[in-house]
């Protein structure tokens, strides 16, 4: 009976030593990216607020209770540096202000970003070299949310990371009356579940500027990468996703 015991604890270790020893790439089974659309209680508030206001045919007594619009305050000059942050990439017409990479979980927790300037594309000055600050602009959509969720799994089948973010962003404003541009656009990191063994980091980098429109009429465009890195005690793997954000409000993941 000792034998026999004996026996079996040798094969146990054997396993479990051939895999400690399986290349993380192998362990890998499918990686994916995929868009969420998450509950959200304030929608659902909203939706009841506009049907009630629907079925009384407006505010009680007929009479506008609006609030006058007050004229927004300009901001000074220390507020645009410290909101808009630095310049981190020049194109000819263009030039992305804000910061170029920024760490987004670190050892499979979500990090505190509050510090980075969300990325702003503005217009440049051919001539002069001077760009417009995203104060100077106008007509910005109210900031835009995706939701999307990275599942890795392994080698069973079992998912052993989901890391879910938010991509937010403004889009369309113009300066002086034409183009489409970007401003606060920014990765915000979510809930991170990883399994024991696995060590889950990832990061955002701006990737390069466009001009999906004319020079007379300027669509800006935007490459975000993520950067995932997934590491074990015996190798390390890497993976890129690319996000594509437009001046007029598209979006698209490419999956790499």
């Amino acid at each position: 009976m000792k034998k026999i015991l004996i026996a079996s604890s040798l094969v146990l270790a054997t396993s479990a030593f051939a895999a400690s020893n399986i290349p993380l790439e192998q362990q890998i089974s499918s990686f994916t990216v995929e868009e969420v659309t998450p509950f959200s209680i304030s929608s659902l508030e909203s939706r009841l607020s506009n049907r009630k206001t629907d079925d009384t045919g407006g505010s009680e007594g007929g009479q506008d209770q609006t609030p006058p619009a007050t004229e927004p305050q300009k901001p000074s000059f220390e507020q645009k540096v410290e909101t808009s942050g630095k310049v981190i990439q020049l194109a000819r017409d263009m030039v992305a202000l804000g910061e170029a990479i920024y760490e987004l979980v670190k050892k499979g927790r979500p990090t505190n970003i509050t510090e980075y300037a969300p990325i702003s594309v503005v217009p440049r000055d051919p001539i002069s070299k001077e760009y417009a600050e995203p104060f100077e602009l106008e007509g910005f959509s109210m900031p835009v949310e995706r939701n999307f969720v990275a599942k890795v799994k392994n080698g069973m089948g079992k998912e052993v990371v989901n890391f879910s973010y938010k991509v937010m962003y403004s889009y369309g404003g113009s300066f002086n009356g034409s183009g489409k541009y970007l401003t606060n656009v920014i990765i915000v990191p979510g809930e991170v579940r990883t399994t024991f063994g696995w060590d889950f980091n990832a990061t955002m980098k701006l990737s390069g500027i466009m001009n999906h429109g004319t020079k007379a009429e300027p669509v800006a465009g935007i490459m975000v990468t993520m950067k995932y890195q997934m590491n074990s005690w015996s190798t390390a793997f890497e993976r890129n996703d690319t996000i594509h954000i437009t001046g007029a409000g598209e979006v698209k993941n490419h999956s790499m």
